[in-house]
Order: structure tokens, then C-alpha cells, then sequence
């Protein structure tokens, strides 16, 4: 295992992830996907970037932490917890669509409720991560390579968006 390419690879797909986060969000702003109370368009569209970006982070946290600890199913299980953001990002958004402006305070609350889960999943996940067991091989030093891919997930996707505002016409 080559940690220091991994983490490097780490730095250019969030990068990439969020150059694509940044093109999905402005595709979208310019959509008139809405319906009774909700609108995807104009600043609706920030849900890509505060609810797909909580659920990226937290699958690439949850896969790097098993990767480093020798886990041989680390790219499946960040892939799983990927999943559990999305569904948590769904289920946000579910209550809004579904009840509509009829019931906009109980459809507020419900998404309310599902943002802060996904939230709480991006800190659950690598906790959920470390909890695995996994074979934790011995390490003549401490995992330096480890530790700058994960925080090099949230910078690049972050500076992904931010030259994605600064390249692509909003």
C-alpha cells in the first residue's frame, strides 16, 4: 500500500468531486424542478453542496479509516456509508416534496430532523468506522499518509466548489 499516492489520489478526486458537486448544483439552480412549497431551483439547488457534500465526506472518512486499518472490504463499507448519507439526504428532502406548502411547518421539522441526522452521521461514520473489527496491522510509524487524506476530503471538495464558482458562468 502506497499511502502517499493514495492520499494524493484522495486530493484529486475531491477535487474532482467537487468541481462535478459545484456543475450539478449550477445545472440545477438553472432547472425549474419545484412543486407545491419546494423549489430545486436558485438557492435550493445548495442542497448539493450542504447535503451530498456531509454524505461524500463521511464515506471517504469511514473508507480511509478502514483502509489504514487493514480492512479489506474499506472501499465497500465507505461505499455503504455513502449510502446511509444519501438515504439520510432523501429523507430530508421526502418530507418537503410529499406534504407540501399545506403542511409546511410539520414538512420543515421532518427535514429539519433528517439534516441533522445526516449531520450526525458524518461524525457517526468514522467513529463506526473505527469500531469495525479489522486487522490493524502494526505500523513502524504513525500513519501520517492516513491522516492527510482525511483531511484533504473536506479542503478539496471545498476548493473543488470554490474553482468551480470561480471557472464555470453561474
Amino acid at each position: 500500500m502506497n499511502d502517499r499516492w493514495f492520499a494524493t489520489s484522495v486530493g484529486g478526486a475531491g477535487l474532482a468531486t467537487g468541481l462535478l458537486m459545484w456543475l450539478l448544483a449550477i445545472t440545477l439552480s438553472h432547472t425549474h424542478l419545484s412543486g407545491n412549497g419546494w423549489s430545486l431551483s436558485g438557492n435550493g439547488a445548495l442542497i448539493i453542496p450542504f447535503g451530498l457534500g456531509p454524505a461524500i465526506v463521511a464515506a471517504a472518512w469511514a473508507a480511509i479509516i478502514l483502509r489504514m486499518r487493514g480492512h479489506p472490504r474499506w472501499l465497500q463499507l465507505g461505499g455503504a456509508s455513502g449510502l446511509v448519507g444519501l438515504v439520510l439526504l432523501g429523507g430530508g428532502l421526502l418530507p418537503v416534496v410529499v406534504l407540501g406548502a399545506g403542511t409546511r411547518d410539520t414538512a420543515a421539522t421532518a427535514s429539519l430532523f433528517f439534516g441533522f441526522l445526516l449531520y450526525g452521521w458524518l461524525l457517526a461514520s468514522p467513529i463506526a468506522a473505527a469500531m469495525i473489527p479489522a486487522p490493524d496491522p502494526p505500523r513502524p510509524a504513525p500513519p501520517f499518509w492516513s491522516i492527510a487524506a482525511i483531511m484533504l476530503v473536506p479542503l478539496t471538495l471545498i476548493a473543488g466548489c470554490e474553482a468551480g464558482a470561480g471557472v464555470l458562468p453561474t
